[in-house]
């Protein structure tokens, strides 16, 4: 199964596929070993180097992750405390060449924070149309600049936001219609 997710503005498309209790993921040409366990209100996932890849022993890595839906299709994700903002583009609209995703995307009327962060630049005004994927918002977040994009086709209905304010994780941003 192939899965399109938006992290930032940026589309990572990760293939997934299930062997016995694991997963096998894949992502830029790396595949990994996923094992997944409830814990607490969200998931455990021990993440681990394909057997072969790193010799003998694969190398492991745990993660806590925690996740709090927002909009249809849109996650606050939670990695070991350290929130990012996500939204799972429907891989059944990527089959059909629909690059906006499903209504999901269509959907999606809002654009927020990831992360703790300062409003650098609002690059557009209320009422400007705006292009899918076109830049919205400059927020910086520990140390970098992150560009926030349109989910799809849209008119700016409000900003929420006014350059140097701080938002918090999941803050809104931008409306759109």
């Amino acid at each position: 199964m192939t899965v399109e997710i938006e992290i930032g503005g940026r589309i990572h498309r990760v293939e997934l596929e299930r062997d016995g209790s694991r997963w096998a993921a894949t992502l830029g040409g790396r595949t990994v070993d996923v094992d997944v366990a409830p814990a607490g209100p969200g998931l455990s996932l021990l993440i681990g180097s394909r057997a072969g890849d790193r010799g003998d022993q694969p190398a492991a890595e745990s993660y806590d992750v925690t996740l709090d839906g927002r909009n249809p299709g849109e996650w606050l994700v939670s990695v070991d405390g350290q929130p990012v903002s996500a939204r799972i583009v429907d891989p059944r609209a990527w089959r059909r060449g629909d690059r906006r995703g499903s209504s999901t995307a269509r959907d999606s009327r809002t654009v927020t924070s990831a992360m703790p962060g300062r409003v650098v630049r609002v690059l557009v005004k209320a009422g400007e149309r705006v292009a899918e994927r076109q830049p919205l918002v400059v927020v910086e977040a520990m140390k970098m600049e992150n560009e926030l994009r349109a989910p799809a086709d849209a008119v700016v209905r409000e900003i929420k936001v006014a350059e140097g304010a701080s938002v918090e994780a999941g803050a809104i941003l931008i409306v759109l219609e």
